[in-house]
């Protein structure tokens, strides 16, 4: 765990981490960070849980009104596709949405009820405005000597 003074050094050496160390890092800051070029998978999960919901319903409909149990009204054919839109919109809406928040828990790791950089003297200077760069995964010498080619304020070493 690094501390950095300023955000534009903070996002240098999680860049450089991220580039060359092949480690897992993660940043924390008191306010929201500027575009760092990496963006998030949710809109590609929740645009496959759309697709996923609406086709199931879509499917499900077409089963059940020509295979399972066709029935003949009013001379109405089997396949009457109009009549499945409002309920195979809903389903896609309802695929997106828990494909949203699964994600969205999956990759922020919750529920996590604890976890030990919160301790760090370091996060409580985040709330203050300090900038926090935290090496999960990887070889710590290396991780430590790449630090030390950027303004860091401290390194910390955080238990499992």
């Amino acid at each position: 765990m690094a501390a950095f003074a300023t955000e534009a050094t903070l996002n240098d050496a999680a860049t450089t981490l991220r580039r060359e160390g092949a480690c897992v890092v993660e940043t924390y800051t008191g306010t929201q960070p500027g575009d760092n070029g990496g963006g998030s998978i949710l809109p590609v999960l929740m645009l496959g849980g759309g697709v996923a919901g609406g086709m199931g319903g879509f499917g499900m409909q077409v089963y059940a009104t020509t295979i399972s149990y066709p029935l003949d009204v009013g001379g109405r054919p089997n396949l009457s596709w109009p009549s499945y839109i409002p309920a195979t919109f809903e389903l896609a809406v309802l695929g997106a949405v828990l494909a949203g928040i699964i994600g969205y828990f999956v990759t922020v790791r919750l529920p996590r009820l604890y976890d030990p950089v919160d301790e760090s003297a370091a996060m409580r200077d985040v709330m203050k405005g300090a900038h926090v760069l935290v090496v999960r995964s990887g070889d710590r010498a290396r991780a430590r000597q790449m630090l030390s080619r950027y303004e860091v304020l401290g390194i910390e070493e955080i238990g499992p």
